[in-house]
């Protein structure tokens, strides 16, 4: 069953740390303190499409998980998946999953045999400290940004430590600048990652507005500490031995979610 089984051992083995909800957390991150990340190559578009709306329909009357696919080309793809509860939430989402699996007919187990090449699983921790958001801001919200900007950071052991230090220190910067639309998340890569990994997702209506009136109003919040930005980033890009740069946009069609 391809990667299933395998998907299955990793939900056993795991124990994320979850964060205690707090008034100073932001509603996302308690809904989310941990994400399941799975990662396709060699997608077959249509196969792809095809499977993922077939499966979307498959737990349409769910109130269980549910998950988002981003698309980044027509050949790479990802499917995030919140896990509120960390361990109790990865076992629960892989036990609904091969239960499903276990119902597909002939045609439906061709689709998912067909749909990518392969497939990665990881989990990636939140880290609400070196994030920026609005106060309030759910899981719904950043739904409803379909763009994101994903920069994924692989650490020096040495200077990791360095590294969440002046990315923690830029984001409180930019906190108390409230710099309008802007949205910015973290995640620290856990198991499935090579680590020390950063993850750091920037979120925006579209690629047009993320470019234009996003980064409009980030330049001007930011002109007041420009060094001190460029310095943190400097610090940043030397703490870390290779950066990874895509862009992936939400595919509502192929994703779920819960009583929507």
């Amino acid at each position: 069953m391809k990667n299933l089984m395998r998907s299955a051992w990793i939900a056993v083995m795991l124990a994320v740390p979850v964060a205690a909800a707090a008034q100073d957390i932001p509603p996302l991150f308690q809904q989310a303190p941990a994400v399941l990340y799975e990662t396709y190559r060699g997608v077959n578009a249509p196969v792809f499409n095809e499977y993922f709306s077939m499966l979307a329909d498959r737990y349409a009357d769910s109130d269980g998980y549910g998950w988002g696919v981003y698309r980044e080309n027509p050949t790479v793809a990802y499917r995030i998946t919140a896990l509120p509860e960390g361990l109790q939430s990865m076992v629960e989402v892989q036990a609904a999953r091969i239960a499903i699996f276990e119902t597909f007919g002939e045609s439906e187990v061709a689709l998912w045999n067909s749909a990518w090449g392969s497939r990665h699983v990881a989990v990636y921790d939140a880290a609400p400290g070196m994030s920026v958001v609005p106060a309030g801001f759910t899981v719904a919200d950043i739904q409803a940004l379909p763009y994101n900007r994903v920069t994924v950071y692989h650490l020096t052991w040495d200077k990791a430590p360095e590294f969440r230090r002046a990315l923690a220190a830029r984001s409180a910067l930019d906190r108390a600048a409230g710099i309008a639309g802007f949205v910015m998340t973290v995640w620290n890569g856990g198991i499935g990652t090579e680590a020390p990994t950063v993850m750091v997702r920037v979120s925006a209506a579209s690629q047009a507005a993320d470019i234009g009136a996003n980064a409009t109003a980030r330049r001007a919040a930011r002109a007041a500490y420009q060094a001190e930005f460029g310095r943190l980033s400097g610090i940043m890009n030397a703490a870390a031995r290779h950066i990874e740069r895509h862009d992936q946009v939400r595919v509502p069609r192929l994703s779920h979610v819960p009583g929507a």
